[in-house]
């Protein structure tokens, strides 16, 4: 735990992990400043919100100016990744490497690649695809830096994760506002094959966690998560906390294929049907045996953000 005298600067501080990040810091009493391309966030009194593009160096140098720890929550147009990453990650070393602080960088899986076994944070990157081989170029190159002395890195990698302020994301939005609304939630994928989910404030807890080590740097830190759950599993439990009906709607892999020649997003979405058409499994043991943190159970995670979507403005039921 921090004595709350070092300054933080959080990069994307509107998205939701940056959101969870910088309450979680406030409520240790620690400073915190936040970076963002519009300069908007709907952060706590007391933090500091700057205007600017991680992608640009002097942006990042200025940023990152007297800050301490350097967390990299940035997200990007899911369509643009291979255009827009590289620069972001030249950027957010920039701003570690002229300031001396660690930089902990919230990653994904993708860069195991497919796996018929549980991932580990040893897993060689990825060759496959355009996503996870861009991934997985990432996050040698940050590992790489670390490695040369160029900046202080380490990564932290959460599966598809949920929670209050999620709305993008696999269970996110198109899940649990149909289902509170008394309507069929919108899946992709297969509806019956385990898999791993990381609650939000269990990220930003764990990223606090590897700021806090210092002799955690320069490696890779699985996330802690509740015991994996299939889709129709995640989605009764959900309906049951809404008090409707478990109905679920799933797109077929060869229909998003097809729908994909026509809507980019889908298109980028099929090279990853590596994550719904077999079990995905997510090994954190490495971080709990460093940590001792345990994860949130799946019910109080899914009771929060039920809680949480309740309170947003929701359609009608159908």
């Amino acid at each position: 735990m921090s004595d709350g005298s070092r300054l933080h600067l959080v990069v994307g501080c509107n998205g939701p992990l940056g959101l969870e990040l910088t309450a979680q810091l406030v409520a240790r009493g620690e400073r915190v400043r936040g970076l963002c391309r519009s300069g908007r966030a709907a952060a706590p009194p007391g933090v500091e919100i700057l205007a600017g593009d991680a992608a640009d160096r002097e942006t990042m140098v200025r940023a990152a100016t007297g800050a301490d720890v350097i967390h990299g929550c940035v997200g990007v147009d899911f369509t643009r990744w291979r255009e827009l990453w590289p620069p972001i990650v030249e950027g957010l070393l920039a701003g570690a490497a002229a300031s001396g602080a660690p930089l902990l960088f919230a990653d994904n899986l993708y860069a195991c690649g497919p796996q018929e076994q549980p991932l580990r944070e040893d897993l060689p990157g990825t060759t496959f695809g355009s996503k996870p081989a861009l991934r997985a170029r990432m996050a040698a190159r940050f590992l790489a830096a670390h490695e040369r002395g160029e900046a202080r890195v380490a990564l932290v990698r959460a599966s598809d994760f949920y929670g209050p302020r999620v709305r993008l994301s696999w269970l996110g939005e198109r899940v649990f506002a149909p289902l509170l609304a008394g309507r069929p939630a919108s899946l992709l994928g297969e509806a019956d094959q385990p898999h791993t989910f990381t609650y939000l404030p269990d990220f930003a807890a764990a990223m606090l966690a590897v700021a806090d080590a210092p002799a955690a740097l320069g490696e890779i830190w699985h996330v802690p998560n509740a015991p994996p759950v299939t889709l129709r599993q995640v989605v009764t439990r959900i309906a049951a906390l809404a008090g409707t009906r478990p109905r679920l709607r799933v797109l077929p892999w060869p229909l998003l294929r097809l729908l994909g020649l026509f809507v980019p997003l889908l298109r980028e979405l099929a090279e990853l049907k590596f994550q719904w058409d077999r079990p995905y499994l997510v090994d954190h043991s490495r971080f709990t045996a460093r940590f001792g943190t345990p994860p949130t159970p799946l019910a109080t995670g899914l009771a929060a953000t039920v809680a949480w979507y309740r309170e947003q403005e929701l359609p009608a039921p159908a």
